[in-house]
């Protein structure tokens, strides 16, 4: 097949148009001095001569092309560059289903630049102290004491300000700096809920994010019991969350390493629950104690036309994790709306900018030990929407 289209793309050969394999199913294609409107009209018919079926002797197929393109110098400034650029762009293709054709743009240099300025800077965040975990308050509905909060990292960046998750955390999980981080976070959320513990002199418990890195690629129980030994609190003080998409990227080793930290009294939340695509037969498989309740769904119960359906959907959740034994958790609640509904559905605890901002440490603390009023919540909303 390779070899056809090998051919198919030679066929197109001027004294122009230069065609080379770079590795795998690659192929490149240079275009030198050419008109403004030359390479897109090249990448259309490239597209429709890829679709003609494929048939050899062994063979009969039908192929598609992904195709991106960058252009000298308005997309790069040298042929290593570009070819960079080009690269990046068909995957950009890729990604949007295959068959498309993307171009490399200004926009995409820039964010490019970004993203690279990111993980160079990334290299000496941990060093330099510039993460920071914030924590946003978890209410209980039945008793009406806040009973943790859920650990956000910021990144205090020295010139860009406070980044959050949404900024960079792709980028982290593709650096190296990750493990530590994963590492780091762990630690410190054990030992902020060993502090609140002694202040208040009851359970409290601090949520964390892992990815599907930290549970897959390192002894997370290990890790968990020594840096709850090393913080002087039971290991019940942490609540890991993951999403389905973290679960199901390896659901075998994940049901595997979740158990094993259960087993030391850490409780498991499935964040984002809806949202992903895990089956129900998964769901009565998984170490989870918790449903995380999506955002996406309590938004809707502010609008009258879709109340009744979202009211809907999250009324069939709570029943669904009763039935499995587990408790739900409503995310994003931002109005007193949502807030008597999700209370009036079931739901067992929740968690917004109705209930507190995600702030430090410092500014959490007061929460541990006051009891919640809904009175009292509309002093405790931001400016703006949003939950994280």
């Amino acid at each position: 097949m390779l070899r056809v289209i090998g051919e198919r793309l030679s066929d197109m050969l001027t004294e122009s148009v230069h065609v080379s394999r770079i590795g795998g199913d690659e192929f490149v294609l240079f275009l030198v001095d050419a008109p403004e409107g030359e390479a897109a009209r090249l990448a259309h018919d490239v597209t429709i001569r890829m679709r003609e079926p494929i048939q050899t002797p062994c063979v009969r197929a039908s192929v598609g092309a992904s195709i991106g393109m960058a252009r000298y110098p308005i997309s790069a400034s040298n042929a290593g560059e570009l070819l960079r650029n080009a690269d990046s762009a068909m995957y950009h293709a890729k990604r949007a289903g295959g068959s498309h054709v993307c171009s490399f743009g200004k926009e995409d240099a820039q964010r490019l630049s970004h993203r690279r300025r990111l993980r160079t800077d990334l290299e000496r965040a941990s060093a330099a102290s510039q993460f920071e975990l914030y924590y946003q308050p978890q209410l209980d509905l039945h008793t009406g004491r806040v009973y943790g909060a859920e650990a956000l990292l910021r990144w205090n960046h020295p010139q860009l300000g406070v980044l959050t998750p949404a900024d960079f955390l792709d980028v982290l999980f593709e650096s190296p700096a990750y493990e530590a981080t994963g590492d780091w976070l762990i630690r410190l959320a054990f030992r902020q809920a060993a502090k609140w513990q002694a202040a208040n002199r009851m359970p409290f418990k601090v949520a964390v994010n892992l990815s599907a890195t930290t549970i897959q690629n390192c002894d997370l129980a290990a890790l968990v019991s020594e840096a709850a030994d090393a913080a002087g609190v039971c290991a019940s003080a942490l609540d890991i969350e993951v999403t389905e998409t973290v679960v199901m990227s390896d659901f075998a080793a994940a049901s595997r390493v979740l158990s094993a930290v259960r087993k030391l009294g850490v409780t498991v939340s499935l964040d984002d629950f809806g949202t992903g695509y895990s089956s129900l037969a998964y769901l009565t498989r998984l170490p989870v104690d918790r449903i995380k309740i999506d955002k996406s769904f309590v938004r809707e119960l502010n609008a009258k036309e879709t109340c009744r359906q979202a009211r809907a959907m999250i009324e069939a959740m709570v029943a669904l994790a009763r039935a499995l034994g587990m408790r739900t958790v409503a995310e994003g609640i931002e109005t007193e709306k949502q807030f008597v509904l999700v209370k009036e559905i079931g739901c067992d605890a929740v968690q917004g900018y109705f209930i507190g901002k995600p702030g430090s440490a410092a500014r959490i603390e007061p929460y541990a030990e006051t009891r919640f009023r809904p009175a009292e919540a509309s002093s405790l909303q931001g400016a703006g929407n949003g939950s994280r």
